[in-house]
């Protein structure tokens, strides 16, 4: 009976405000399925004479939008989308245009990341390089802030060298939320030794972070042929894996998805980690509703992932290699691309 009381309440607080009107909610929602490869669309660019046969294997994404209170009732009654805090998408302080130029920032970082982790797994020889994480903003009520400033350089964390986004990314999640993150940092002329304390994601519960925004100080991938991966107007670092995982099937013999329609979602860190991303709910239901057969998602949001799927197959994994493995242990699927086995299986 008391959760029928809380129900009622919050029906009543819906009700109670204009149902037209703007909400302090976002919500999140399925965005659809964005295929890579050359015979299920142009994403992926590999030179000719290192192209070889793809199987179907596509990117997912959500749907921001700012919701009015209809919305918001609708979503709750409904389900199959989640109601977010407005702040937890565009903080406070913040314009929608800079979350946007943050989000293509972000996934403009991941396809050279993705493309490298991908080539060199084929065994093609691939160096990455940076001078550290630049400081790109500060959000207002986090620790960072009165801390760190735009333009900061961070090099080291703990005493362990930061070279790119993802070394700064891979540093401070180590931490719990509340501890202390030990930063060396150059600004201007200086060299500046500063004691920052995590605190929990809004977006994302139980992850240590600081409050700023980054990118790879001269950031530099040397590869021996160009890969190009376009992204259309999807943002954010979350494409990453995938991307990673059709450039490897894109420059070797076999059909890695092993004839299925394979979606996923994931960052990609250089070493192969795959990340933690958000909205895996809303992603995998994107998958099974665009047809796709397995699903491939970090093992922290492995139970995310479930929360409305029927029919599609979830494959956790925690590192790149561990998906390899996965996709080449599945028994051959009804669509091959080729009838080789897969170089990475072999």
């Amino acid at each position: 009976m008391k959760h029928l009381v809380i129900v009622s309440v919050m029906v009543a607080a819906l009700l109670a405000a204009p149902l037209g009107g703007a909400s302090p909610y976002f919500l999140i929602t399925p965005g659809g399925t964005y295929d890579v490869g050359y015979d299920y669309g142009s994403r992926l660019s590999i030179p000719d004479e290192y192209r070889k046969p793809m199987g179907r294997i596509a990117f997912t994404a959500v749907y921001e939008t700012e919701a009015s209170w209809t919305e918001v009732l609708h979503a709750r009654l409904q389900g199959q989308a989640e109601i977010v805090p407005a702040v937890y998408i565009r903080p406070p302080g913040t314009s929608q245009e800079q979350v946007n130029a943050t989000n293509q920032r972000l996934i403009d970082e991941s396809k050279p990341i993705a493309a490298a982790v991908g080539v060199r797994a084929a065994g093609f020889p691939v160096s990455v390089t940076g001078q550290g994480a630049r400081v790109e903003s500060v959000l207002d009520g986090m620790p960072a802030q009165g801390v760190l400033q735009v333009g900061d350089i961070i090099v080291r964390v703990d005493g362990q060298p930061v070279t790119t986004t993802d070394s700064l990314i891979q540093a401070t999640t180590r931490h719990a939320v509340g501890d202390h993150v030990m930063l060396e940092v150059h600004r201007d002329d200086q060299d500046l030794s500063l004691d920052v304390v995590t605190a929990e994601s809004p977006s994302e519960p139980g992850r240590p972070i600081v409050g700023i925004t980054v990118s790879t100080y001269m950031f530099d991938i040397q590869m021996p042929f160009p890969v190009d991966i376009q992204s259309d107007n999807v943002g954010g670092p979350s494409a990453g894996f995938i991307f990673a995982l059709a450039v490897l099937d894109g420059v070797t013999d076999g059909d890695l998805t092993r004839g299925y329609y394979v979606a996923g979602t994931g960052t990609i860190a250089q070493d192969g980690t795959v990340g933690a991303v958000g909205g895996a709910a809303e992603k995998a239901l994107a998958a099974e509703e665009a047809g796709a057969q397995i699903f491939l998602v970090p093992k922290d949001d492995a139970a995310e992932a479930y929360r409305w799927v029927h029919t599609i197959q979830i494959i956790p994994v925690a590192t790149f290699d561990e998906a390899i493995h996965a996709l080449c242990a599945l028994p051959p699927g009804p669509n091959p691309a080729s009838a080789d086995v897969p170089t990475p299986c072999e």
